[in-house]
């Protein structure tokens, strides 16, 4: 039997890339861009009250400190998905905000 050549290394980023290409999932790069443009993108005050938690296939899944903040950031989606799109090329098609829950 013939000898196959020795495979190349992958990088863990490669490899990582690979998995949520797989799973459908956002790549790393797109994740990382939102959760680290945060509070760039929405703004000091909105960021101590509004925190991301997830992004999943074009989906933010945000979590709000209250009810009032969860409905003042729910009219602002439009604007927060462009100006994503502006700062980090990611597209965002919708946002889900939560209410964070009380311990």
């Amino acid at each position: 039997m013939p000898e196959r050549p020795p495979e190349e290394p992958t990088s863990l980023i490669d490899s990582m890339r690979s998995v949520l290409k797989r799973l459908k999932m956002d790549d790393g790069d797109s994740v990382g861009s939102v959760f680290q443009s945060w509070d760039a993108v929405v703004g000091p005050d909105i960021a101590q009250h509004i925190q991301p938690v997830k992004l999943d296939g074009g989906v933010l899944i945000v979590d709000a400190t209250d009810a009032g903040w969860a409905t003042q950031f729910r009219f602002l989606e439009a604007d927060v998905k462009q100006r994503f799109f502006e700062h980090t090329g990611s597209r965002i098609d919708s946002i889900v905000v939560r209410q964070k829950r009380r311990r």
